[in-house]
C-alpha cells in the first residue's frame, strides 16, 4: 500500500533523532534534505514526487515539532551536578570468568570508603567498567586474564543527582543527551540508576559539560 508523501517525510526524519532537532530548531536546509531523500519518497508512494511537495511536508512538521517545548518539563527537575574526575574506561570481552568477577571488582570501592566512582554494565559481548584511576591497578590486576577491547584514562563522569527516583520520568536521559549533542559533547558512556545519571566525557569538555546541564533545569525544550 502506498504511503502520504507527509508520512513517509515524517518517517525519515523520526529515524534519526538529531535530524528531528534540526528540523525542530529551524536549521533544516529544506531544499537540500528533500533532493537527498526524494528517490526513497518516491518509492514508497509509488509515483513521482516533485521536491517541492517533500519541502511542504517538512516545513510542517517542523511547525508541529517547535510547538512541542520538549519531551520534559526541565524547569521542574532539581538536582546536584558531581564531577568525578580522573576516570578510567575499560572494555573487556565478555567471559563467565569475568561476570563472576563483578562483585569483587565493586568491594573495591567498598573497601576505600565507597568514595570512588565505579559502575559496570554487562551486555550481551562485552563487560564495561568506568573507575576511578585509583582503582585501576588493583582492577588491572584483577581482570588479567581477559581481553581488554578498549581502554581510554583521563576522562571525567558528570552525574545528576536526584533525591527521588527522576530518572523513570519520560525524556530525562534523551533531553540530557540532546543538550550535550548540540553543545559538541562527545559522551563515550552513560550510566544510569533510578536516582543517579552519569556521562562519562573527556577532561577538555567537562567544564563545558557541566554548564549545559546546570543550564537544563532553568529552561524548558
Amino acid at each position: 500500500m502506498a504511503e502520504s508523501v507527509s508520512r513517509k517525510v515524517r518517517e525519515i526524519v523520526d529515524k534519526t533523532p538529531f535530524m528531528r532537532d534540526v528540523l525542530r530548531k529551524g536549521f533544516l536546509n529544506y531544499s537540500n534534505f528533500a533532493e537527498s531523500i526524494i528517490d526513497e519518497v518516491s518509492a514508497a508512494c509509488n509515483k513521482e514526487v516533485r521536491a517541492s511537495a517533500i519541502i511542504m511536508a517538512l516545513r510542517r512538521y517542523g511547525d508541529e515539532l517547535q510547538k512541542d517545548n520538549g519531551p520534559v518539563a526541565t524547569e521542574d527537575l532539581k538536582y546536584t551536578i558531581v564531577m568525578h574526575t580522573n576516570i578510567a574506561y575499560l572494555d573487556f570481552m565478555k567471559t563467565p570468568e569475568l561476570v563472576q568477577q563483578i562483585g569483587a571488582l565493586y568491594n573495591l570501592a567498598v573497601k576505600n570508603g565507597g568514595n570512588d566512582f565505579m559502575n559496570i554494565i554487562t551486555s550481551s559481548d562485552t563487560v564495561t567498567i568506568g573507575v576511578s584511576e585509583s582503582l585501576l591497578p588493583a582492577i588491572e590486576e584483577m581482570t588479567k586474564g581477559s581481553k581488554l577491547l578498549y581502554k581510554q584514562v583521563d576522562m571525567v563522569a558528570l552525574s545528576m543527582v536526584w533525591g527521588s527516583p527522576e530518572i523513570q520520568n519520560p525524556g530525562i536521559v534523551y533531553e540530557s543527551a540532546r543538550r550535550l549533542a548540540w553543545n559538541s559533547i562527545n559522551v563515550l558512556e552513560i550510566f544510569s540508576t533510578v536516582t543517579e545519571l552519569s556521562f562519562v566525557i573527556k577532561r577538555t569538555d567537562s567544564f563545558e559539560a557541566y554548564r549545559v546541564l546546570q543550564d537544563l533545569q532553568r529552561s524548558k525544550g
